[in-house]
């Protein structure tokens, strides 16, 4: 991990999935995470549709096919 100061450049460009990349800093502040009242809701949409997809899983395994 490169750690750049205000206003730095990558000395190479760098790889992601979308390309190549040079990168600049303009600006640094603290990450500020939101709050758990905020996110519960998809989060708890997320672990419904991940069980109901194991579920799904499972009866598809365990169904005879004729």
């Amino acid at each position: 991990m490169i750690k750049l100061e205000k206003g730095q450049l990558t000395d190479t460009p760098v790889k992601s999935q979308f390309g190549f990349h040079i990168i600049r800093v303009d600006d640094v502040r603290e990450a500020q995470l939101p709050k758990l009242d905020e996110v519960k809701p998809q989060i708890s949409q997320q672990l419904t549709q991940s069980k109901l997809g194991k579920f799904q899983e499972d009866l598809r395994a365990k169904a005879k096919v004729k």
